[in-house]
């Protein structure tokens, strides 16, 4: 099991599905890359402070970057300058061109043999009802 990281880019080929976003609590959001058999690892992607989001439910492979200054300026012309008053990070879903994305703090990740069913490690999210 490893500990959680904070990294600018992230790329994977597994699949990844939105697997929680609350509003509460910090506007967290946690991208799960669901273990694929018994010996195999989970991956989750969690990022912190979110304040807008443009994601499909879920990736057959993901990259995820730090967004150009010219991608922050057209979210930000699109959602107004507000989207990054708590100095949000903008990361970008696309290696190449922006497919998706989310404004917040910092994208951590972490990987383990824990079972879907189990918590992220991340703070605890509130659960869903």
């Amino acid at each position: 099991m490893e500990d959680m990281k904070v990294t600018e880019a992230f790329s994977s080929p597994r699949t990844f599905t939105v697997w929680q976003y609350t509003v509460a609590h910090h506007q967290r959001l946690l991208l799960r890359s669901s273990r694929r058999t018994a010996s195999d690892t989970r991956v989750d992607l969690h990022v912190g402070g979110v304040t807008a989001v443009f994601l499909r439910p879920s990736y057959e492979g993901i990259t995820i970057r730090r967004g150009t200054d010219r991608e922050k300026e057209q979210v930000a012309s699109l959602l107004g300058p507000r989207a990054f008053a708590r100095r949000s990070f903008l990361h970008v879903i696309g290696e190449d061109r922006m497919t998706g994305f989310i404004v917040g703090g910092p994208l951590q990740y972490r990987e383990t043999g824990a079972a879907d069913d189990e918590p992220s490690g991340f703070l605890r999210m509130p659960d869903t009802a």
